[in-house]
């Protein structure tokens, strides 16, 4: 199928689409929270799927518009063949220690310079304790409908309408704007840049999906063991393991530029 206007989203149109896809899930939420006296389901109780139908009503609109399938948007035939995504596997999970370990320590300066609000800090307990909801939401629903959404439909049409790398940081930002917080939106930018990075490489969703799955359930395995033993999060590892994990960064990075140095070419 040949795709239509490639252009679109453009960055205030891709704005505009975040917007929208807020309102949509604040609509829902309502709905949910108001019909909470009579089923007992509160919003917090079905997040995921409050998500998944806030997305589905805009990502239905938007490849009818733009003349793609979702079979199209995951993984596009111009890019790397579907066998080879999964020689990726193992140098995301190579370098994801070591991306997970900058995150909690640029988090660690932030929340040095602005502590979390108590507002703030409740939301994020709330959303990590929620028990397997919590799992389920955000290492299944989000890595799936943000990678859909920040890569499949923003990147793709960032690289039609910008430089490279314009494209890769301008999504990335946009992700990270999206979480609403100054707290999220630093970690989600730079996540948000390696599945950039690895869209504009292989016209695959499914890399960005693992790298975001399992960030995600890092995060909430950090979180549930500060919690559990009472420790700060930002574990400080020992110099042997500092440097096992700086190994595995560096082999998880090269063995990526590896596998996709004959990918920098790839057009959508």
């Amino acid at each position: 199928m040949q795709e239509k206007h490639k252009n679109f989203p453009s960055g205030l149109e891709a704005f505009f689409l975040i917007v929208f896809l807020l309102g949509i899930e604040f609509i829902i939420a309502i709905l949910v929270h108001d019909t909470k006296s009579w089923t007992g389901v509160g919003a917090e109780d079905i997040d995921g799927v409050i998500a998944v139908l806030s997305n589905a009503v805009l990502f239905s609109a938007i490849l009818h518009y733009k003349g793609l399938s979702y079979t199209e948007l995951f993984h596009s035939s111009a890019g790397k063949s579907k066998s080879s995504i999964f020689l990726l596997i193992l140098p995301i999970l190579l370098l994801l220690p070591g991306l997970d370990m900058l995150l909690v320590f640029l988090g660690t300066l932030l929340e040095a310079w602005q502590p979390v609000p108590a507002g703030q800090q409740r939301m994020f307990d709330e959303m990590m304790n929620n028990g397997v909801h919590s799992i389920i939401t955000a290492c299944l629903v989000a890595p799936v409908l943000e990678e859909m959404l920040f890569r499949g439909i923003i990147l793709r049409s960032f690289l039609h309408l910008y430089s490279r790398w314009v494209a890769i940081l301008g999504s990335a930002c946009l992700f990270g704007l999206a979480h609403l917080n100054i707290y999220q939106f630093l970690c989600a930018t730079i996540v948000g840049v390696v599945c950039a990075w690895l869209y504009q490489k292989t016209l695959s969703l499914w890399p960005g999906i693992i790298l975001h799955a399992c960030s995600n359930g890092v995060t909430i395995y950090l979180y549930r063991i500060s919690v559990t033993r009472g420790v700060n999060l930002a574990w400080q590892p020992s110099a042997g393991v500092y440097a096992a994990i700086m190994l595995a960064a560096g082999l998880g990075i090269y063995f990526l530029r590896r596998l996709l140095a004959s990918e920098s070419d790839v057009g959508v």
